[in-house]
């Protein structure tokens, strides 16, 4: 069925995180809500068009003094900055334009204080922008599963538990993080979709907590890369979790945070939780009980091997 969402926003200075989650505007048809509450809009070659173009009016609008960082894009790697890219922001922002463009605007931003001015406006691959990040990429801490859920979502498993503070910079980790979630956004259902995340905590201890890392992947996540976030499934959740989690609630924000779901109990319990959400046991990571096995290293090679 199709229904047209209203948009109901508040929103921060200078590119802050929304306040309230943005629904498509009056003049985009969408799907009924989902399980996770969330409409898809309806896709056409006249609605594309017609949002591109609101799109480049509403960048316009943006002062030079408050969007620095694209401006140098926009000089240094105009290739990379084609209808296709501008479309994730879009499609991430439900054709809302205007949230579009100040995403868009921040989104360099913290690709600079991230990836530093001389290697921000490379192309984000293994051998470019990512040349001097084997080590983050390797670790398995994030992990594309190249699997979707029966919407379409991309699902990205985390193992908290493969963080080594000591054998990479944080910002390196957050390269890697980067990379994978645009490793992602290359399926176009996943840029309309969104994601939903994996996460797998129940190894991991307090010493591989890493507060900076954390507060960059959230910074990097809030209002910036141009992903739609549908859940966190956190599984078997460790006893320092209650140490942890308001710390990481505290990074992520208000909308974030509600998209938390804890999963507690024997492996078939959970399981069969995530069996529920459509995330059945051919779509789950082994480390859970399910048959998707994870190798970073022989993924990252592969992406290598192909120029990505």
């Amino acid at each position: 069925m199709m229904t047209t969402m209203r948009t109901k926003t508040t929103t921060k200075q200078k590119g802050e995180e929304t306040k309230v989650m943005s629904s498509a505007p009056p003049d985009v048809p969408c799907t009924e809500r989902d399980l996770y509450g969330q409409g898809h809009p309806i896709e056409s070659a006249e609605l594309i068009a017609a949002k591109l173009k609101a799109f480049e009016e509403e960048v316009a609008k943006i002062s030079d003094e408050e969007k620095p960082c694209l401006l140098k894009a926009e000089e240094k790697c105009p290739e990379l900055l084609n209808d296709a890219f501008k479309l994730m922001f879009l499609r991430c922002e439900v054709f809302n334009a205007d949230l579009a463009a100040k995403r868009y605007c921040h989104y360099w931003v913290q690709r600079v204080v991230v990836f530093g001015e001389e290697r921000a406006f490379e192309p984000l691959t293994v051998d470019k922008a990512l040349r001097d990040d084997e080590v983050a990429l390797a670790q398995g801490f994030m992990n594309f599963t190249g699997k979707v859920d029966p919407t379409g979502r991309s699902i990205l498993f985390v193992d908290p538990s493969k963080q080594d503070p000591t054998a990479y910079e944080a910002k390196s980790m957050c390269r890697a993080f980067w990379y994978v979630l645009h490793s992602m956004l290359e399926d176009e259902e996943t840029q309309k979709k969104g994601i939903v995340a994996v996460v797998w905590p129940h190894h991991v201890s307090l010493k591989q907590m890493d507060k900076k890392l954390m507060k960059l992947n959230t910074d990097s996540l809030r209002n910036c890369i141009p992903v739609r976030v549908s859940a966190f499934h956190i599984c078997h959740p460790p006893r320092i979790f209650s140490v942890v989690f308001p710390i990481l609630k505290f990074f992520m924000g208000e909308i974030l945070k509600k998209r938390i779901r804890v999963h507690s109990g024997s492996k078939e319990k959970v399981l069969k939780i995530l069996e529920e959400v459509g995330l059945t046991k051919d779509l789950v990571p082994s480390q859970l009980g399910g048959d998707v096995a994870i190798d970073a290293k022989k993924w990252i090679q592969e992406r290598r091997e192909a120029g990505l």
